[in-house]
Parts: C-alpha cells; structure tokens; sequence
C-alpha cells in the first residue's frame, strides 16, 4: 500500500477488507438477500459445508432468499476479522471467526462455530466479495 502526504492508506484499506464481513452481518440481521447478494462480484462463489456451492449475484440471492425463509429464519450471523491480507492493490484475503446465531443467542455455540475465509477483489474502488468459504471450527 502507498502512503500519501505522510498519511498511510494502509489502515484505510484495512478498515475497507475489515468492512466487507460487517456488510454481509448487516444483510443478514435484515433478512436481506438482495443486499447480502450484492457483497459479491456478479461472478463469485460461496462454498459452505455440506458441499454447497453456489455461483454468481443472481444464484446467490435465490439461495439466502430461500434460506432466510426457511432454515436461517430468525437467526443472525457474526463474524470477527482475525487477519487481513493483501494480495496486491486490488485483492485481500480476510478470515474471519464467528458463525450463525439461534434467536435468543448472544455468543455463537460450538456447533455452529466457523471460520472463513473471504477472497476480496477491488472492483470501481470498492471490496467486493469474490469468494467465500467457511468451515466448521468443531
């Protein structure tokens, strides 16, 4: 990362990749698939335990639609960054630690506890999601 007029852009951009978990936090705390979709490149991935995968903007938002009306009805997601990387100027890597929230949950149980990994790519100046991976930590 640069620095400009002594100031360095790399906290900035940190804050930016750190941004990217919290935004998908905040789709998912509005039952939000649309939103949630939208974190991602119009081509990326999610890969979740089960063998799920799915691909692309539009195959995403079906997906959390169907989620947020059926098994994640009422639930919340939570994740913390653990480290940031940058690949370049324009990809990062952030992993993450947290998980699904039941109703009523305040700490995400051993269960459903996992930790992701979230490929970042810079697209019109801002972090889009191009991957996402999570796997269980139990």
């Amino acid at each position: 990362m640069s620095t400009s007029n002594g100031t360095s852009t790399v906290a900035t951009e940190q804050a930016a990749a750190a941004a990217v978990p919290q935004r998908i936090v905040a789709a998912w705390a509005g039952n939000d698939a649309k939103a949630f979709s939208e974190v991602f490149t119009e081509d990326g991935t999610m890969a979740l335990p089960g063998g799920i995968f799915v691909k692309g903007r539009a195959a995403i938002q079906e997906f959390m639609a169907a989620g947020y009306a059926g098994p994640y009805k009422g639930t919340r997601v939570h994740g913390d960054p653990v480290d940031i990387r940058f690949l370049g100027e324009e990809a990062a890597v952030v992993v993450t630690v947290g998980g699904v929230l039941a109703p009523g949950e305040t700490e995400v149980s051993p269960e459903r506890a996992v930790r992701a990994i979230w490929v970042l790519a810079k697209q019109d100046g801002a972090w889009q999601l191009a991957a996402y991976q999570n796997t269980p930590l139990g």
